[in-house]
C-alpha cells in the first residue's frame, strides 16, 4: 500500500487536467491530433508546409506561433511514445522488453528523486527479472544499484543484499567490455560513412579487437556484446573482399541470434543483408532472394534497415541483369511516404539508382508506359548536382556518378560531349586511382572508355582498342567492402556491353539516314 499512497500522492500533486494520448482519436478536432494525422498520412513533410497549413500562405516554418505550436506538439508526442501498444505483431518479446524495461527504469529513477521508494522498489522488483532475462545490461545495472540500496537501508534482507550486489558486479564488468566494444567498432566503421573505397587495413583492426573481446564473449552472454563482436566479425571480413568468408560469418551470426530471447527481430535482418551481398557478389542469385524474402519479413516497411534491404535486392537484380524487376524495388522504396526521411547520403545511393533505372530505360532494357515516360524527366547533367557528398568520394561513390554520366552521353548520341567527358576520366583515374590497388577496375574500366573515343566512336574500333583494358579488368573481382555493391552496383562489363550497344544504335542511326 506504501507503494499506492506515494503514486496517488505524486500524480496528485502534479497532474495535468487529462492526459494527452495522440492518435487515439482521429475525428477530433484539437489542433494537436490534425496534426498528428496530417503527418501520419504523408500529407506535411516539411516545417514551411506545416506553417502555411494552420498559419497562412504566406508563413514558413520560422513563423513564432508555428514554433510554438511544433515544440508543443513534440513535447505531446515523446509522452504518447510512452504508450505505444508493444503487444502489436511487428513487436517481438525482445522488442517488446526493451521498451517495457527501459520505460520503467526511468520511472524508478524519477520516483527515487522524489523520495518515492517503496514504488521506485515494487517497479524495480517486477522488471528486473525480464530485464535479466532478455539481457538488457544498462537496465540490470541501474535497477540492481537502486534493489542493493534498498535492501541496505529501507529493508535489511543479507541474501538479497548479496545477489543484488553479485549482479551489480557482474553487469558493470559487462556494460563496461560492451562499451569497449562499441567504441572499437565505432572507430573501424567511421572511415567508411562518407567514402565507399575499399579500406583493406581495417581488416587487421578488426582482427586486432576481435582478439581482444574474445575472452569477455565467451564470458557474458549480453545481447549488445555479442552483437557489436559479431559486427566487427563480418568487417573483417568484407574489409578484404572476402565474399565466401562474409557469408560465413553473416550465417553464423543469423544462426546465434535467430534462437535468442534477447533478439530483436531485426537484427538477424541486418545480417542476411550483407549476406545477399556477398551472394550475390558469389552469383548465387536464388539464394540471394531467398535470404532477401528472409529477411524483409523481419523488418516493419518504411524503416531504415527495410530501406537497406531493398537496396540489397535492387543490386542483386542489377546482377542478374533483370532490369524491369530492379525498377519495381526502385518504385517500391521511392514511393513510400517515409523516403524522403532517408538521410542525405542515403538519398544520394538512391539518386544513383534511379539514374541506373533511366540508363536501362534509354537502352530499351526497361519499357515505360506512355503515362510512366510523361513523368519520367530524369536529366543527366542535373544529376550530377544532385549527389554533392558522393562528389567528395573521389575513390568511391563519385566513380559511378560520373561513368553513368559518360554512358548516358553515347544514348544521347551527344559525341562531342562524350568525348569531353571521357578525357576527363583518363585525368581523373590518373590523379585519384592507380594501377594495381584496390580501384584496379575502376581504373581499367575508365581507360576502356577512353578508347572509345579514340576509336570515333566506332564499335568494333572500340572493342579491338579496349579489348586488353577489359581483359585485365576481369581478372579481378568485384570488390566488397562495408558498403560494397555501391561502387559496383552493376559489373563494368555490363556496362562495357551497354556502352557498346550504344554506339550500334548510333551506327544504324546514321545508315538510316
Amino acid at each position: 500500500m506504501f507503494a499506492l499512497q506515494e503514486l496517488i500522492h505524486l500524480v496528485t500533486k502534479y497532474k495535468r487536467k487529462e492526459v494527452k494520448v495522440l492518435g487515439y482519436n482521429p475525428d477530433a478536432n484539437d489542433r494537436y491530433e490534425i496534426f498528428y494525422n496530417l503527418l501520419a498520412e504523408g500529407k506535411l513533410n516539411t516545417d514551411d508546409e506545416a506553417a502555411r497549413h494552420f498559419f497562412g500562405t504566406d508563413k514558413a516554418g520560422s513563423y513564432i506561433e508555428y514554433r510554438n505550436l511544433r515544440n508543443s506538439f513534440f513535447k505531446r508526442l515523446v509522452n504518447t511514445f510512452f504508450f505505444i501498444d508493444v503487444k502489436k505483431a511487428e513487436f517481438n518479446d525482445a522488442q517488446a522488453a526493451l521498451h517495457t524495461c527501459y520505460r520503467n527504469m526511468a520511472a524508478v529513477k524519477m520516483l527515487v528523486a522524489r523520495e518515492a521508494r517503496h514504488a521506485a522498489h515494487e517497479i524495480a522488483e517486477k522488471t528486473i527479472e525480464q530485464a535479466v532475462k532478455f539481457e538488457l545490461t544498462e537496465v540490470v545495472l541501474e535497477l540492481a544499484r537502486n534493489l542493493l540500496g534498498y535492501y541496505t537501508y529501507i529493508e535489511q534482507d543479507e541474501r538479497k543484499r548479496s545477489y543484488y550486489e553479485r549482479l551489480v558486479d557482474e553487469s558493470y564488468e559487462t556494460l563496461g567490455t560492451t562499451i569497449q566494444a562499441e567504441k572499437m567498432y565505432l572507430e573501424l566503421i567511421a572511415p567508411y560513412v562518407k567514402s565507399k573505397a575499399s579500406k583493406p587495413w581495417v581488416s587487421e583492426k578488426a582482427a586486432e579487437a576481435l582478439v581482444v573481446l574474445g575472452p569477455f564473449v565467451q564470458k557474458h552472454h549480453a545481447h549488445r556484446l555479442h552483437f557489436l563482436f559479431h559486427l566487427i566479425s563480418r568487417l573483417e571480413r568484407a574489409s578484404v573482399h572476402d565474399h565466401v568468408g562474409t557469408a560465413e560469418v553473416c550465417k553464423r551470426a543469423i544462426r546465434y541470434f535467430e534462437g535468442r530471447f534477447a533478439t530483436p527481430k531485426s537484427v538477424p535482418g541486418m545480417f542476411a543483408h550483407t549476406l545477399i551481398v556477398s551472394l550475390t557478389m558469389l552469383r548465387k542469385y536464388e539464394e540471394a532472394e531467398e535470404w532477401a524474402k528472409y529477411a524483409e519479413n523481419l523488418v516493419e516497411p518504411g524503416i531504415h534497415n527495410w530501406f537497406k534491404g531493398l537496396e540489397q535486392q535492387i543490386v542483386l537484380q542489377f546482377h542478374k541483369q533483370d532490369y524491369p524487376a530492379a525498377l519495381i524495388v526502385y518504385q517500391k522504396a521511392s514511393s513510400h511516404k517515409h523516403f524522403g526521411h532517408l538521410a542525405t547520403i542515403e538519398q544520394q545511393t538512391w539518386k544513383l539508382y534511379e539514374a541506373y533505372i533511366q540508363l536501362f530505360i534509354a537502352a530499351g532494357k526497361i519499357k515505360l508506359t506512355e503515362a510512366e515516360q510523361k513523368k519520367s524527366g530524369f536529366r543527366p547533367t542535373k544529376f550530377l548536382n544532385e549527389v554533392p557528398e558522393f562528389a567528395k568520394d573521389k575513390r568511391g561513390m563519385n566513380i559511378p556518378v560520373l561513368i553513368i554520366h559518360a554512358i548516358f552521353l553515347l544514348y544521347l548520341k551527344r559525341h562531342d560531349d562524350a568525348y569531353d567527358r571521357f578525357l576527363a576520366l583518363d585525368k581523373y583515374a590518373d590523379r585519384h586511382l592507380k594501377e594495381g590497388d584496390d580501384a584496379f577496375r575502376s581504373y581499367c574500366f575508365i581507360k576502356a572508355l577512353l578508347q572509345i573515343q579514340k576509336a570515333d566512336f566506332i564499335r568494333k574500333g572500340s572493342e579491338e582498342k579496349a579489348a586488353d583494358w577489359i581483359r585485365r579488368m576481369s581478372t579481378q573481382p568485384v570488390m566488397l567492402a562495408d558498403a560494397p555493391h555501391e561502387v559496383e552496383s552493376i559489373p563494368y562489363e555490363h556496362l562495357w556491353n551497354m556502352a557498346m550497344e550504344a554506339l550500334e544504335q548510333s551506327a544504324g542511326l546514321k545508315l538510316s539516314n
